[in-house]
């Protein structure tokens, strides 16, 4: 990808989503958010996931995915329901963006977009628009060649067509009708980067049997197309295929090929691993290939993981939940070198609350997650271990056995 078409999210602010009352997180290339359980992580990255949801089908769908708007909006104790606020902004060499949406609770768990916001910024000017209940408070006239075309589609049911756009019902987000029908590419170009974010929870169980060939890209948040995704990138994309079968060799000593086979109509998936050998072929190394219903949950959750940082073309943004279940501590350090290659041309966000993970990062990329008094809160690690580990007196991994990774006070991430 390159450097002028990467777009990155620099900051998320999230109002009154489950546990996040009020958060504010700054985001790099790579974020590891680090905490306890129950401390919030899991909510960080579904706000932003529920933003892509959101974008991506209908928003009901993304509230009803999650149990209603009940089990969205943080609990109020006086009874008086919260309005949630999700808000992102996102940045390219060219231009900077920002997208904001604010859900207030109806009767019988219902909900409306009480607001709704989309700002992109470039050397030359500024395109915004902007709703509140319904009602318009900036709205972006269509690009002449877009009614220039609707005109010559529609003839003279042109202006019902430019009052189809004008129409914003209360229960749907604008931001994909400003994508398709606007004809205004800035608006577009946000909405794609939104939707392009992927978020995996990755468990064998999902992808170690034969799957029937569907579509490979991109790889579903829990991998149940990973032996598609692995076909056309070995067919399209050699280089990124190549490159997850040397970290998954790396990782998983002996193992040198990763193939796809079609077995009737079904895709089999193999790892090529070199194994010893006696009698006459003593001394010469052979190779044995297994399915994948053969080989570890260790083995299987890497190669997802590698299949998830290396897809073509790459994500805006990749959350991975607790990268580090069912692997060993050894194939932490390829994983971390994966996921600092894969930063480059993808935004990493990681959760995590493994020693052994921690120590394989600098303490700048850390975000400290906390539960306080019921609600979440984030922020840069304390300057006082910060400096602990840059003075290498200690490792991460120490001290969060010792003392716990502590959160500067009075600091948003």
């Amino acid at each position: 990808m390159s450097e002028h078409s990467r777009v990155m999210i620099t900051r998320l602010k999230a109002l009154n989503f489950r546990s996040l009352a009020d958060v504010t997180v700054e985001l790099g290339p790579l974020v590891i958010f680090v905490g306890p359980n129950a401390s919030g992580k899991s909510n960080i990255l579904d706000a932003l996931r529920f933003i892509r949801d959101a974008v991506t089908t209908r928003l009901q769908q993304a509230v009803d995915r999650r149990g209603g708007m009940s089990a969205i909006r943080r609990w109020s104790p006086k009874g008086r329901p919260y309005d949630v606020t999700l808000e992102v902004r996102l940045q390219r060499p060219d231009w900077q963006a920002s997208y904001t949406f604010t859900l207030g609770s109806e009767r019988k768990g219902e909900f409306r977009v009480k607001r709704e916001r989309c700002e992109v910024v470039d050397h030359q000017h500024t395109l915004a628009y902007e709703i509140r209940d319904g009602q318009w408070e900036q709205y972006p006239e269509p690009h002449p060649g877009m009614m220039e075309l609707a005109k010559e589609i529609q003839g003279e049911a042109v202006e019902i067509f430019r009052q189809t756009l004008r129409e914003v019902p209360t229960n749907e987000l604008f931001l994909p009708k400003a994508a398709l029908l606007l004809g205004i590419p800035s608006f577009t170009e946000v909405w794609d980067a939104l939707r392009s974010m992927g978020f995996y929870n990755l468990y064998p169980n999902a992808f170690r049997e034969p799957a029937k060939p569907t579509n490979p890209y991109p790889l579903d948040d829990e991998g149940g197309n990973l032996t598609s995704t692995l076909r056309a990138l070995r067919r399209e994309h050699k280089e990124s295929y190549q490159r997850i079968a040397k970290f998954l060799g790396v990782a998983v000593p002996g193992v040198e090929e990763i193939s796809v086979k079609q077995v009737g109509s079904y895709l089999v998936a193999q790892i090529h691993h070199q194994t010893s050998t006696s009698g006459e072929q003593r001394g010469k190394p052979r190779r044995a290939a297994f399915d994948l219903a053969q080989e570890s949950d260790g083995t299987l959750r890497l190669l997802a993981l590698f299949t998830a940082l290396f897809q073509q073309p790459p994500r805006t943004l990749i959350g991975i939940e607790e990268p580090e279940l069912n692997i060993h501590p050894g194939a932490l350090a390829a994983l971390r070198d994966a996921m600092q290659l894969a930063s480059r041309d993808s935004q990493i966000l990681v959760t995590t609350h493994s020693p052994e993970l921690l120590s394989e990062f600098p303490p700048e990329v850390f975000r400290i997650v906390e539960m306080v008094n019921g609600v979440t809160k984030v922020g840069i690690m304390a300057e006082h271990q910060r400096e602990a580990i840059r003075e290498r007196l200690f490792t991460p991994a120490e001290l969060l056995v010792m003392e716990g990774l502590q959160r500067e006070e009075g600091e948003h991430a």
